[in-house]
């Protein structure tokens, strides 16, 4: 019931509850103007204070969202373009030089046809902001090769939503132009269905239907980038956006995928449709539930957990780029040599026992890897592995044995610690065990917030050393 209906019943009733009481006195006469007043205002209630009260009732006992909210996105003007041209089959329309028209245009329908084939709705109708209601791409130049750029809010839907048209830089060489394409549709259809999401998780929706069509992780397909500094977070937050298109989130994203609906992408795209809200107060948007909300409840009504799941996919990026042969995930692989993570610390035989130095600060989910080559232990050795983590957050630490052509043999995981920094993981060595690939995660005592910095970063140090058969083990 909206406000103004239940303050005038209220009104009504105790207007009528006071008309009761007083039923056998003449109502009283207005004060005759004295000369030189002018008219007085009519009071808009038979009884003067009832609106006012029923003001007061309403506002205590209306609903109101005290949770976290942003301000909607800023709208931005339309380009001019010398030309126009609109799809036959499609709502949607491209911009700009003429004779580069036909082609945008064809690549455009091929990008909505497969997002649409995926089960995902199209972009919302924009009124007639680009000459017509269609989804509009310019070419126009931008820094970031591809940008998608919000309109006005919607004022039909039950929803939060805004209208969007997107920016394709001229310059994109042909060979790009599908990839960026599908970027842009996708980052306008999570832009469009949740305005008060961060930015980088609709650069990771843009991201990841980049790779489901084209297996490239978007325009820049920087996915090298993510995986060189696996230690920043999947989807970057605040001042820590991870300069890579997307590319981290749109892993995250494809992982998922892998893992929850065997690759069609039915879980990623119902986990958009679960984070949206409806802000019904004047103002800013509610920003809650975000993704991660979603993602941790979803996962969660799907018999996993959020944190144990992150940690499995904490592993599977040891086994992306060169390794990718040996992927969990075989979808993920031919992603390139450059998809391969740096490895922080190498260490052989020789080097045993090992006190690293502090390892590099973890964000909130970031991961880095260490490799002990173990070829030439004797029979039934032992690899001891400890964590010493800085306090304040969760850590996983897991240990996968490998043979010799990188094909993982078995796996340790050490359950995290809420109120412990330390971690410790017994490694039983096999006559096929030749290296040891060591993961560190910082799974954080908290969900990410990708509006604000990461103030969850933490540094670490491991321990590494070989015993034999018989010895007796102990965490210090």
């Amino acid at each position: 019931m909206t406000k103004p209906l239940l303050r005038g019943l209220l009104g009504a009733l105790l207007a009528l509850a006071a008309g009761a009481c007083g039923a056998d006195e003449p109502p009283p006469e207005p004060p005759e103007d004295e000369a030189g007043d002018g008219p007085t205002e009519e009071p808009n209630s038979i009884m003067p204070g009832v609106d006012d009260m029923a003001d007061a009732l309403v506002n205590l006992t209306a609903r109101r969202w005290e949770g976290p909210v942003t301000p909607w996105p800023a709208e931005h003007d339309r380009p001019d373009a010398p030309a126009s041209l609109r799809s036959e089959l499609l709502p949607l329309a491209v911009h700009g030089p003429a004779g580069r028209l036909p082609e945008l245009l064809r690549d455009l329908e091929e990008v909505a046809a497969f997002v649409s084939a995926g089960g995902f709705a199209r972009p919302f109708p924009d009124g007639s902001l680009g000459g017509g209601p269609e989804f509009d791409v310019y070419l126009e130049p931008t820094e970031t090769l591809v940008e998608v750029r919000p309109d006005r809010p919607l004022g039909w839907s039950f929803l939060d939503g805004v209208t969007a048209h997107a920016l394709l830089d001229p310059g994109v060489p042909r060979g790009d132009r599908l990839a960026c394409l599908a970027q842009a549709y996708g980052e306008a259809l999570a832009l469009e269905a949740d305005p008060a999401e961060a930015p980088a998780w609709h650069r990771a929706l843009g991201s990841f239907l980049a790779w489901e069509l084209t297996g490239r992780f978007g325009c820049a397909d920087a996915i090298d980038r993510q995986q060189s500094d696996a230690g920043l977070p999947w989807v970057g937050s605040g001042d820590l956006q991870a300069a890579d298109g997307g590319a981290g989130g749109g892993l995250l994203l494809a992982m998922l995928s892998q893992r929850h609906d065997g690759g069609d992408g039915a879980f990623v795209r119902e986990l958009y449709q679960f984070a949206r809200q409806r802000t019904w107060e004047d103002g800013d948007l509610r920003a809650s539930p975000d993704l991660w909300q979603a993602l941790d409840r979803a996962v969660e009504l799907s018999g996993d957990r959020l944190g144990s799941m992150i940690e499995d996919f904490s592993v599977v990026r040891g086994f992306l780029g060169q390794a990718d042969r040996h992927s969990p995930m075989q979808a993920l692989r031919g992603l390139g040599p450059g998809a391969s993570p740096a490895v922080v610390f190498e260490l052989g035989l020789d080097d045993l026992p090992h006190h690293t130095p502090n390892g590099p600060e973890l964000q909130t989910h970031g991961t880095v890897f260490a490799r002990v080559d173990v070829r030439g232990a004797s029979a039934q050795s032992r690899l001891r592995v400890w964590l010493r983590g800085e306090y304040g957050v969760e850590w996983g630490l897991t240990a996968s044995r490998l043979d010799a052509s990188g094909q993982e043999l078995a796996r340790l995981s050490a359950p995290p610690r809420r109120h412990d920094r330390r971690s410790y993981l017994p490694v039983e060595l096999t006559a096929d065990t030749a290296t040891v690939l060591v993961g560190v995660t910082n799974l954080s005592h908290r969900l990410p917030d990708d509006d604000l910095p990461d103030s969850n970063g933490r540094a670490f140090r491991l321990i590494f050393d070989l015993v034999q058969e018989g010895h007796v083990d102990a965490e210090e």
